[in-house]
């Protein structure tokens, strides 16, 4: 429809040719006034999902490869920030002054992290022809020729955990507006699904066809809804650009100011009860498998979870690196039977692989997972089934090297444990970690 008869120009917005349009009946005319221009790429929107690949990376940095999505509203020194999409505790992000760097939550914005790309002129760090660095742990950084940075397809991603659903007008449709959770490990009509935080009986689907709907528990994954995204091309209803409709009582009406997007899992209230749930481990750490119940209190600032049939024992964040399932008298500590070196809001909502503390050492257990139970318990539907994509396997490879503790802090461990058990205190989790062998 449209064209510029010039081969001699590199990019047609070098050209000073006037371009021709398309009538339609197979004639050009002249448009003397359209023109191709090149544009600062600040005035682009920023890629929904980036990917960080392109040569292998050993030790802490490892766990910096990967899928990104990005953090839709949020800004870091003035520009687009994105979110490791299985390890929501990893993020991208620009230091405001000299470089991109993939970091941890607690160094974000900073100029700090294992990773960095020197270019502080790209809007975002997709666009950089530079090549990125990453840290050897020791203060220096190493070139990586051909690591680097590019837009994702978002249909790659993980479903995003937590989504909100805002702006509808009909009244109706504002009854499905607010926080929704994924419901993990589930799907409707073979796509993610997510339940609302406000109302339990209220959820956004795919409707097999055409459309993803915010709709009731009693038409869960039917053609109808409250509100509907006409839009089947999306893996998730979030990454759609069309625009959202709600039902009148009589007709469908465009709702423009109606948006789906991914949000901060940390905006999630945490689950009334989750399960360690894997099979059985020798030991101490198998007397942790089981189910755990929110308690009224929090620990190192996060909420804690007590065991349902025995008060000694805890799910509890480290105030550090790790949440640890651990005796009473070790709450908030890092020590424990079992381990998920990750710093999530809570446990259930990371992918990492968790490790048990079994013969004086730290073993992976890559079968064992933190399962959030729903309250209240998920609808007897023939549409909501069981997800037939596996979950993300845990590279637990990839963590880096443990770290041994020393004699005079296993001789302080063993002070405080039972008798029985001091002796298997031990080495330390990655990042100066945790011990485990406590009573």
């Amino acid at each position: 429809w449209l064209q510029l008869l010039d081969s001699s120009a590199a990019t047609p917005n070098m050209s000073k040719i006037p371009w021709d349009s398309a009538d339609g009946n197979g004639k050009w005319s002249k448009q003397p006034n359209l023109k191709c221009l090149a544009v600062d790429n600040t005035e682009l929107p920023p890629p929904k999902a980036i990917i960080l690949d392109g040569e292998p990376v050993i030790g802490t940095a490892a766990n910096y490869i990967g899928l990104y999505r990005l953090a839709e509203g949020k800004l870091v020194n003035g520009r687009p920030c994105y979110r490791h999409a299985e390890r929501p505790t990893h993020w991208v992000a620009y230091n405001g002054t000299s470089a991109w760097n993939a970091q941890s939550e607690a160094s974000l914005g900073q100029s700090r992290g294992w990773m960095q790309l020197l270019d502080s002129s790209c809007h975002t760090p997709d666009v950089s022809l530079l090549s990125w660095e990453t840290a050897d742990g020791a203060g220096k950084w190493d070139k990586k020729p051909n690591l680097k940075c590019r837009e994702a397809d978002p249909s790659t991603m993980p479903p995003a955990s937590a989504l909100v659903l805002s702006g509808a007008t009909e009244a109706k449709a504002q009854d499905c507006l607010g926080l929704y959770r994924l419901i993990k490990g589930y799907e409707v009509n073979g796509r993610p699904c997510w339940r609302s935080v406000r109302r339990s009986d209220r959820w956004i689907a795919f409707n097999g066809e055409n459309a993803w709907n915010a709709q009731s528990e009693a038409s869960l994954g039917q053609k109808r809804g409250w509100l509907q995204l006409l839009d089947s091309n999306v893996s998730t209803p979030d990454l759609s650009k069309t625009q959202w409709e709600a039902w009148d009582g009589s007709n469908w009406v465009r709702q423009d100011a109606c948006t789906c997007v991914s949000v901060d899992t940390a905006q999630l209230p945490p689950p009334p009860l989750i399960e360690l749930a894997g099979p059985p481990i020798a030991g101490n750490a198998g007397a942790c498998l089981g189910s755990y119940r929110l308690a009224d209190r929090d620990v190192n600032g996060r909420p804690a979870f007590q065991k349902t049939d025995r008060e000694d024992r805890w799910l509890a964040f480290n105030g550090d690196n790790a949440w640890n399932a651990q005796s009473a008298a070790s709450l908030g500590e890092k020590k424990g039977w079992i381990q998920l070196l990750d710093s999530v809001p809570t446990p259930d909502q990371s992918s990492i692989g968790w490790e048990a503390w079994i013969e004086s050492k730290w073993q992976a257990q890559p079968r064992l997972q933190c399962i959030a139970t729903h309250d209240p318990p998920l609808p007897c539907s023939e549409l909501l089934v069981v997800s037939t994509k596996p979950p993300p396997v845990a590279k637990v490879q990839e963590m880096p090297p443990l770290i041994k503790r020393s004699d005079s802090e296993l001789l302080e461990d063993a002070n405080k444990d039972a008798a029985k058990d001091a002796a298997k205190g031990g080495a330390g989790g990655a990042g100066g970690g945790n011990g485990g062998g406590e009573a």
